[in-house]
């Protein structure tokens, strides 16, 4: 793994970090919570490659087929899916971590509009 994936899984896991603490400090508030979801699902879905070394596999796509799972319950349960393919949809029951990448991709869109229609879509689009 190279070293500018490893550091951003480490940035990932300083959000969630960050947003974990900030739910812990507003128990109920459905809007830090679900963004500590996204992000945590996000961050275990993206780890499963990195941890290979240190891990049995089996530990690491469970953790993030847990998360992802908590996630599509909780906007299943409240609606507040911004992904294009709701959660109710029942596709996601066989493929929660896709539900979590949709989401993910929707929050990063929604938090940085301008620079994702600026990013080349490949590393050799615009070259």
């Amino acid at each position: 793994m190279n070293l500018s994936v490893r550091f951003a899984l480490l940035c990932a896991t300083v959000v969630v970090h960050r947003l974990e603490v900030e739910a812990a400090a507003h128990p109920g508030d459905r809007q830090r919570e679900r963004a500590y979801l996204v992000h945590r699902a996000a961050l275990a879905d993206r780890s499963v490659a990195a941890l290979a070394d240190l891990e049995p596999p089996s530990i690491s796509v469970q953790d993030a087929e847990d998360t992802a799972r908590r996630l599509l319950e909780h906007d299943r349960a409240h609606g507040t899916g911004r992904g294009p393919v709701l959660a109710a949809d029942a596709r996601w029951d066989s493929d929660p971590r896709g539900y979590t990448r949709q989401e993910h991709a929707a929050v990063v869109l929604d938090d940085h509009p301008q620079s994702a229609r600026e990013a080349p879509l490949s590393p050799t689009e615009g070259a």
